[in-house]
């Protein structure tokens, strides 16, 4: 035998052979994060986009990005974004050395920033017109 009890934001079932009490938190804002996710991230679980930056929290907080800064989303390219974590020391610019974080813009019209793409390899190329 069964016995369920539905409350708001949770379901909890209990089981007549296993007294343990199994709890399942419901996505109440659609933003593809439960309830225990988004007090765990510090998100508004009653909106989608806790940052208004116009991408849901669970789509940014997928990505990499934070679903708490209206200036940190994903890019428009697809880029897949590995945020360096914490963000690591400047050292130079020669060979070995780390360079300072900078942007620039992509193909998309967005800025890319070099930092968050700190698993991979990163090919800059750069050219002049005269």
């Amino acid at each position: 035998m069964m016995r369920a009890l539905f409350g708001l934001g949770a379901l909890t079932v209990l089981t007549a052979c296993d007294p343990a009490v199994v709890e399942m938190a419901f996505d109440d804002d659609g933003d593809g994060l439960v309830a225990t996710e988004e007090a765990e991230l510090g998100t508004d679980p009653d909106s989608a986009d806790t940052d208004g930056d116009g991408v849901d929290d669970g789509t940014e907080y997928g990505a990499g990005t934070d679903p708490l800064d209206d200036q940190n989303f994903p890019y428009d390219g697809g880029w897949s974004i590995q945020r360096c974590d914490p963000d690591p020391e400047a050292t130079g610019t020669s060979v070995g050395d780390i360079v300072q974080d900078f942007s620039l813009v992509d193909q998309f019209g967005q800025q890319v920033k070099l930092y968050d793409f700190c698993e991979y390899a990163v090919l800059i190329t750069v050219g002049a017109f005269w």
